[in-house]
This record gives C-alpha cells, structure tokens and sequence, in this order.
C-alpha cells in the first residue's frame, strides 16, 4: 500500500493534489486512521485511466503508421579509390532518380575523406526503398568479387 508521499512521489505531483484527487474520488483509496492509503492496483488502475484518455487537443495521427516511418541507412567504403565511390554513387543517384513514386521521398548524402579514403553513402527514405536500396548494393558487392575460375 502507498501512501500520500509516496503516490505524489511516483506520480510527479504535489502531495496536496494527490489528496484532492483521493477526496474527490478519481484514485480509490482506504483511509487508516487519518492517512489515506492506496493498493497498487488502484494505482494502475488510475495511472491507466490516466494515460488511455488523451485530450481533446492533442492531434491523432491522419495518417498510417507505415507512410510517417523513414528508415536511414548508413554504408561505408573503406580504403574506397574515388572510382570506386564515384561508381557507387553514380548506382545510388541513378536508382533514387528512376524510383517508383510509391517509394516516396528520398534522401541521399555522400561524404568522401580522400585523405583516409573513407566514404560514407547515407541514404533516408521509407523502409521499402531503403529495403531495395541495400539490395542493389548487394548486387554492385557482387558484381565487383573476383570470379572463381582461374
């Protein structure tokens, strides 16, 4: 069972108004002597009262979930030559340019350090471009493994 100070603890209230609150009602509470005392399951009881009953003011999402989610992935080259970055870049801007429109908006950095010879391709987008995306950096991956004839 809590008590008054430890209900105002847990609920980042004022001691005063979690009184109130017991008075009026709106948590179920026991009073012992001249404390009140409160169960944990009419804390829960409360707390999810609370939580489930958004204001009036508070905007609902118009939109499903899947069109607000963007994804960003992150690729990196290691000891890339500017030909190899050049190449890959040259892939990502030519599939980002010819994407289906169901795809929706898109995001594409490059950041090149010639000195170490990092490059990093950040691309943003839905999961679903950002899914086809990396497939056909799977694919160029593959195109550029030694055969394993000879």
């Amino acid at each position: 069972m809590y008590t008054v100070h430890e209900l105002a603890e847990i609920l980042s209230l004022h001691p005063k108004t979690v009184q109130r609150f017991l008075r009026e009602g709106k948590i179920k509470a026991t009073k012992i002597g001249r404390e009140w005392r409160v169960q944990k399951e009419d804390l829960r009881d409360f707390a999810h009262a609370e939580l489930s009953a958004l204001p009036a003011d508070e905007p609902r999402a118009t939109t499903r979930l899947a069109d607000r989610v963007q994804v960003t992935a992150v690729i990196e080259l290691d000891e890339g030559h500017s030909s190899e970055v050049s190449r890959i870049s040259n892939s990502l801007i030519a599939a980002l340019n010819s994407k289906d429109p169901r795809f929706g908006e898109a995001r594409y950095d490059l950041v090149y350090h010639p000195e170490v010879r990092k490059a990093r391709f950040v691309i943003s987008g839905t999961p679903l471009l950002i899914r086809t995306i990396l497939e056909l950096v799977d694919v160029l991956l593959q195109q550029d493994e030694p055969s394993a004839e000879g």
